[in-house]
C-alpha cells in the first residue's frame, strides 16, 4: 500500500492495527523507498516550474 502512495494512517486503519506506531515499526524499512518517490516528485515539480 506504501508504495501505491496509500497514506500510512490509511494503511494501519486497513491492516486494522492499533496505533499509527505499530504499522511504522511493522513496515518503517519500507518507509525510505516512499520518501524518495515523494522527493524526486518534488525535484520534478520544481524543475517544471523553473522551466515556465
Amino acid at each position: 500500500m506504501l508504495s501505491s502512495q496509500v497514506p500510512l494512517a490509511m494503511a494501519s486503519k486497513t491492516l486494522r492495527h492499533s496505533t499509527l506506531s505499530t504499522t511504522t515499526e511493522i513496515y518503517g524499512h519500507l518507509l525510505r523507498h516512499v520518501a524518495l518517490d515523494a522527493v524526486k516528485a518534488i525535484e520534478t515539480a520544481l524543475k517544471e516550474a523553473e522551466a515556465a
